[in-house]
């Protein structure tokens, strides 16, 4: 009976913590504090359910031991994923730093943990810390992705909707005047939220100054193929000085309020980009929702692992205080390593 009062209780604080999340989310979901609620909330809940289908389902228990056996290779055919990926963004997108972010992330779960193993081999006080270090700092770093890449999905998949009263269209690179299909992409997405939404009838506002290699601005671009998208003239604002995120947010704003003193911006980029571009309106002060377009499912992982070098980066106090609990094991794993005379 006691241990059906306690499974009641977690189940009844996984359930007002749900309501919480959902409440504060809907408020406004540009918080990467929500996601450090979500994603242990997410592992929670599953660890629940799996109890429970544990309870009930005769052979449940077996099938998530076969899983937890299955580990070390799932982590192989991750790794291997990465490495494909990124060899394929090598190939197709050139051989810049950013582009290559999956391919070192994948030779680095393979990396790791021979590493570690070496290290733990030498035997000595000084490798066991190192190995330690290692350890936490690689749990850290994935449970911080992991903790992204899934309030990342939740925020594209639910987005928080209020009426909008713009468009505001982030751009990319063009080549010869022309849109690229990642470009379009988001384009495509501001006529979609354009079409779903009559009274006011959105301002559209292509953004994106002249790069050293474009023909054009990029906002100037952008405008022409809404215009030949059906989009009325009268509809769009060009802004063509931006030079990056904020100064699409920041001047972009300033055009619509010219016309438009009151009302939520809709910012639309890329899927693997919405949830920055919302974090950076919510820091500059904007009334906004971000919508992210759809974006070449090989270009993702490397993106979206830029996005989350850029977040920690803008995000730098949260990330520090979510290291915290890491750092105080690490601190503690290393005292007893010497306390027991390694």
């Amino acid at each position: 009976m006691q241990e059906l009062l306690v499974q009641l209780a977690g189940w009844a604080l996984l359930a007002v913590l749900w309501a919480v999340f959902v409440w504060q989310y809907r408020k406004d979901p540009r918080r990467l504090g929500l996601a450090a609620l979500l994603f242990p909330l997410a592992l929670c809940s599953i660890a629940a359910v799996v109890d429970l289908l544990s309870t009930l389902v005769p052979g449940f228990g077996f099938l998530i031991a076969i899983v937890m056996v299955l580990t070390p290779l799932i982590v192989v055919v991750f790794g291997g994923a990465l490495i494909y990926n990124g060899v394929l963004m090598w190939r197709r997108e050139g051989a810049r730093i950013s582009n290559l972010l999956s391919l070192a992330a994948g030779v680095l779960v393979f990396i790791l943990p021979v590493l570690a193993v070496l290290l733990v081999g030498i035997n000595t006080w000084w490798t066991y810390s190192l190995a330690f270090i290692l350890f936490m700092a690689s749990v850290f770093t994935a449970s911080l992705f992991a903790m992204m890449l899934l309030y990342a999905w939740v925020h594209a998949k639910f987005p928080a909707k209020t009426s909008g009263v713009a468009a505001v269209i982030l751009g990319a690179r063009t080549i010869n005047g022309k849109v690229t299909p990642l470009l379009r992409g988001r384009l495509d997405k501001a006529i979609e939220l354009y079409s779903s939404q009559s009274e006011p009838q959105l301002l559209m506002v292509p953004t994106g100054g002249q790069g050293h290699d474009e023909k054009e601005p990029e906002g100037v671009s952008m405008a022409r193929y809404l215009r030949d998208q059906g989009i009325p003239e009268s509809q769009i604002l060009i802004e063509d000085r931006a030079k990056d995120t904020v100064e699409n947010l920041e001047f972009s704003d300033a055009l619509v309020r010219e016309r438009q003193p009151e009302g939520h911006l809709w910012l639309v980029t890329s899927d693997y980009h919405a949830l920055r571009a919302g974090l950076a309106s919510r820091q500059m002060g904007l009334e906004a929702r971000s919508y992210g377009g759809k974006t070449a499912a090989y270009y993702r992982p490397s993106a979206f692992l830029r996005e989350c070098v850029a977040i920690a980066r803008d995000q730098l106090k949260l990330i520090i205080l979510l290291a915290l609990p890491f750092a105080v094991g690490l601190a503690g794993l290393i005292f007893l390593a010497t306390r027991a005379g390694f």
